[in-house]
């Protein structure tokens, strides 16, 4: 593993808006201050995105490492967040196209199908967007994070 250029030019102190989606709620969207440190890792092999965000005047964080393929565009990552997964890693797999890094990883739910978690991380020349997907046994996506960060 290694870590692609697009991953590496995030390297720094970032702030953005939260934007949580619950979709069972009256008022969908909940947002937050955000803050987030992306720093190389493994002798920089990996990358970490590091992050805070808050839920109804509650503090969370969350971390990413990511690791992507020199001869391939395989990424691999492994994630875990105080809020989504409290207390659990989650391992995801995916791609590195186009500058966009595209995960997916697996949760389990009691008495039903694993669900899945699709991640997408899109950097730009000063920003990235770090989006997170809810995805049904069937494959139905259903947006659950979106934050748009610029260099603190």
């Amino acid at each position: 593993m290694s870590v692609n250029d697009n991953l590496a030019a995030l390297e720094g102190k970032w702030k953005g808006t939260n934007k949580l989606y619950l979709s069972w709620l009256p008022d969908p969207i909940k947002e937050s201050a955000s803050k987030a440190t992306v720093s190389k890792k493994v002798a920089g092999q990996f990358v970490e995105i590091a992050y805070t965000w808050e839920y109804d005047g509650t503090p969370h964080e969350g971390t990413i490492v990511i690791g992507c393929d020199a001869k391939s565009d395989a990424v691999q990552a492994v994630w875990t967040d105080s809020w989504h997964m409290s207390h659990k890693f989650m391992l995801c797999d995916g791609t590195a196209a186009d500058g966009t890094i595209n995960l997916k990883g697996f949760y389990a739910v009691p008495d039903h199908p694993d669900w899945g978690w699709r991640t997408e991380i899109v950097p730009a020349a000063d920003s990235f967007r770090y989006v997170m997907y809810n995805v049904s046994p069937d494959g139905a996506e259903e947006l659950a994070v979106d934050t748009e960060f610029v260099r603190a």
